[in-house]
């Protein structure tokens, strides 16, 4: 079985029960070195969650590392997966999964919005292809990108990058991206979108009813497939999972990295790996605090903390029946 396979049948099985909508606490402290000071906390994360051997739901977590509190946003007998926080904070976008087959990329879903508190959800796509990866405009056009993956049964193969209103109606949808490669990443208050095409990461300017234009973005080392990134709110730093081509699994063979952007020129700069490469750990989908202080990440269904500053990691989800995957800082707009 190659390293794709396997890591889509990880994610097949996380699909099937859990319950209601609700709330609960359960006080159960992390791994921590006796004597070692707690977590400061607290932290407010929104993400997918759900019991490891079951459906996710969006559910948006505070913990201070010894306690947690769950609040489940979405509730339905589908997985929902990948939130992502609107500039103003007022809604939730995410990805809902009607149909999981072994290859993750012949899932079914649709591009869903809510707002913060789990209420007005609404679908702003069908589920007739796989529709992921959403992310939040930043320009206050309130529009959300994401990428669609269409086969060749439907009439051309390829992944394409698509932007809807927030406020839109399935169908809506419009291609921006010009070739059936492409991978839509964080955008920026110029309007433009960071875009993996080729494995490499450019600046498309997205050109309705005609031809978007495109920019390599620097990097400062031999080349890798960057992959998951997000820009820090303030735009001058961006966080990813690295991964060597030559390799054989973008997840368990990826390093996550921490570095500079300066999006004038466009370049990234001043690479720091805060997660070595670990093959016996999933460690992916970094995010970026409001005030670039704290990454987030998913290891094994637990959520990590890393201090920047500190260069210290710490376990701060608490409740070990939950599997967590895919956190997103409560006031970052990924």
């Amino acid at each position: 079985m190659n390293a794709s396979g396997r890591f889509r049948i990880l994610l097949a099985l996380l699909t099937v029960l859990n319950s209601g909508c609700t709330s609960n606490s359960q006080p159960q402290a992390p791994d921590v070195n006796e004597g070692e000071d707690p977590f400061s906390g607290p932290v407010t994360w929104v993400s997918s969650a759900g019991p490891q051997a079951g459906r996710f739901r969006i559910a948006r977590t505070t913990s201070n590392g010894r306690t947690s509190e769950i609040t489940y946003l979405t509730d339905s007998a589908y997985s929902d997966y990948k939130p992502v926080i609107s500039p103003d904070g007022s809604r939730i976008a995410f990805f809902r999964a009607y149909s999981q087959p072994a290859d993750v990329n012949r899932w079914e879903t649709s591009i869903c919005v809510m707002n913060s508190d789990g209420s007005d959800l609404r679908e702003l796509t069908d589920h007739d292809y796989m529709n992921s990866e959403p992310y939040w405009a930043r320009d206050g056009s309130n529009r959300i990108t994401w990428t669609r993956t269409i086969h060749a049964a439907d009439g051309r193969q390829g992944r394409y990058v698509y932007w809807t209103a927030s406020d839109a109606q399935p169908g809506d949808e419009r291609q921006i991206s010009a070739t059936d490669a492409e991978f839509s990443n964080s955008n920026l208050q110029d309007g433009r979108i960071i875009v993996s095409r080729g494995g490499y990461y450019t600046l498309m300017t997205p050109n309705p009813g005609g031809e978007p234009s495109y920019e390599m973005i620097g990097y400062p080392d031999s080349h890798h497939i960057l992959h998951k990134g997000t820009v820090s709110n303030d735009e001058t730093m961006i966080a990813y999972m690295k991964w060597d081509p030559a390799g054989t699994d973008p997840y368990m063979q990826a390093e996550l990295v921490l570095a500079d952007f300066d999006a004038s020129i466009p370049a990234i700069a001043n690479e720091f790996t805060f997660v070595p490469k670990n093959e016996s750990k999933l460690s992916w989908y970094p995010g970026i605090s409001p005030d670039n202080q704290l990454l987030i990440y998913a290891e094994d269904g637990k959520i990590m903390l890393y201090d920047v500053g500190a260069r210290r990691t710490r376990q701060i989800s608490t409740m070990n029946h939950v599997y967590y995957a895919y956190p997103t800082f409560l006031g970052s707009v990924k």
